[in-house]
């Protein structure tokens, strides 16, 4: 059972075949964190993944909101995913950030997964080397993106963010139930 004034945020990061997620209950303590990956090439490719994957974090965290982004650049196959999650979430609140210009994704991601390494040193030891050039992004950084956009609904929510680089803030926007 939940103690009532805790506030517990599920938020994911969706790539084609995998999410990152952390579980944060406020005040900004980290409670699960992961990356989630399916390596099945199916049409039902997003139901395996979310069924198979989300519904388990789901009913064992029991999150008060679901967060994620989802952008105009996204692809078919995240777009299929996010449509997947919000069918699973059901009764839970729903969010997205559709605004990526806040004080965490206004800087360079390895930054930004550094100073989240910091704030917490739970996941602190599973930071990735810095990426060359040459290379592709490490899996784990999805754990450090979904943290990032974690902490920016918390502080969205409970009003700690003064003014984002550019000046803008956010938008939030409450997805519709399909």
């Amino acid at each position: 059972m939940k103690h009532k004034s805790l506030f517990r945020i599920l938020a994911l990061d969706l790539h084609p075949r995998s999410f990152g997620y952390v579980v944060i209950e406020n005040p900004a303590k980290l409670l699960d964190w992961g990356v989630c990956r399916s390596y099945r090439k199916t049409k039902r490719h997003p139901e395996v993944l979310v069924g198979g994957r989300l519904r388990p974090l789901l009913e064992m965290w029991m999150p008060d909101v679901v967060v994620t982004r989802i952008g105009e650049r996204s692809g078919k196959a995240v777009r299929a995913i996010f449509g997947q999650i919000k069918k699973e979430v059901g009764r839970t609140p729903f969010r997205r950030i559709t605004d990526s210009r806040d004080r965490y994704l206004g800087r360079r991601k390895y930054e930004r997964a550094v100073e989240i390494a910091a704030r917490f040193p739970e996941i602190g030891w599973k930071l990735p080397p810095k990426r060359k050039a040459w290379e592709s992004e490490h899996y784990r950084m999805s754990m450090f993106s979904a943290a990032a956009l974690a902490m920016t609904y918390r502080s969205l929510r409970y009003g700690t963010v003064t003014s984002p680089p550019g000046g803008v803030m956010p938008k939030f926007t409450q997805s519709s139930k399909s």
